[in-house]
């Protein structure tokens, strides 16, 4: 009985402690008008997410409040009403960034929680599990991937991280939908949308050229990609990945053309990318961390 307790009560002690590290990456986001919304510090430097109606709910000049006490000037790098995302700049270099999970591995049942200021009450707290997984369509027809979740929300949620159990944002908080599921956006939809507006890819390192496959090994598909080159120190490199490898699948993508690999690398949640891939004969799966290449290239 007391190993039971004693369990119970360093699993409820370590929630606190994810919460508490986890709130110094929320931001207060307020401004002339009565809007009042939550950011997201998504990387170094002070860039934070939010949601779009946030920014135009404002009014007037956007400040960001930090755990600290700290008000701060925002500048608005880049909108999109269509997917209800913005991207944000303050002038803190020493805001850690919430570490950004695979949206796309997510499960129904899985325990997830969230920090925002419903009705302008700073950093709060709530927990539920992921209720659904599904898409919805934009205004320009576009088909995007939405986390539905029993988890409290209230107006000031809005553009807040939703959170899995190891503290890794898989989602941004935009609506409360029935009344009592709340809606947010997956984070690997963020990452697509951050990456194309700031200019920046995904990077692996490698290498790659389109080679026949054995016959009869996949159903009829001829054609994988050979693993020709690997960068020193490249992700792929760390994850080992070898020269000689025969890449097959990138997450659901499938590898025929050097094109479906830079497509695979776009769609991913900037966290990993789990490839299969045929090495001596035998299919292996290997989860690969990936890194932003740099602009120029």
């Amino acid at each position: 009985m007391m190993t039971q307790v004693s369990y119970h009560s360093s699993l409820i002690a370590g929630f606190a402690d994810l919460a508490e590290q986890t709130r110094r990456s929320v931001v207060h986001l307020h401004g002339a008008g009565r809007g009042s919304g939550t950011g997201v510090v998504w990387q170094p430097g002070g860039v934070v997410l939010t949601n779009d109606h946030v920014v135009a709910g404002a009014g007037g000049a956007l400040r960001a409040q930090t755990l600290d006490g700290r008000d701060l000037p925002v500048t608005v790098k880049a909108r999109s009403q269509n997917l209800d995302l913005a991207v944000l700049h303050i002038p803190a270099n020493d805001l850690p960034p919430v570490p950004v999970g695979d949206s796309t591995r997510l499960r129904v049942g899985e325990l997830v929680f969230a920090i925002g200021h419903p009705w302008g009450q700073p950093w709060v707290v709530t927990a539920g599990i992921v209720s659904g997984l599904g898409e919805a369509e934009t205004r320009s027809g576009q088909r995007i991937a939405f986390i539905r979740s029993d988890v409290r929300l209230a107006p000031g949620n809005s553009g807040g991280p939703l959170l899995n159990a190891r503290g890794r944002v898989i989602g941004i908080n935009a609506m409360v939908f029935g009344g009592d599921l709340s809606v947010a956006i997956a984070s690997h939809i963020v990452e697509q949308w951050l990456n194309s507006v700031q200019g920046q890819r995904m990077r692996l390192g490698v290498g790659v050229q389109p080679s026949p496959l054995p016959a009869g090994l996949l159903n009829g598909r001829s054609h994988g990609l050979l693993v020709v080159r690997i960068e020193p120190g490249s992700p792929a490199e760390r994850a080992g990945v070898m020269v000689g490898d025969l890449l097959l699948h990138a997450d659901t993508v499938s590898l025929e053309r050097p094109e479906d690999l830079r497509t695979a690398l776009q769609r991913a949640a900037g966290a990993a990318v789990r490839l299969r891939l045929l090495r001596a004969g035998n299919i292996r799966v290997i989860d690969a961390p990936l890194n932003r290449a740099p602009q120029e290239q």
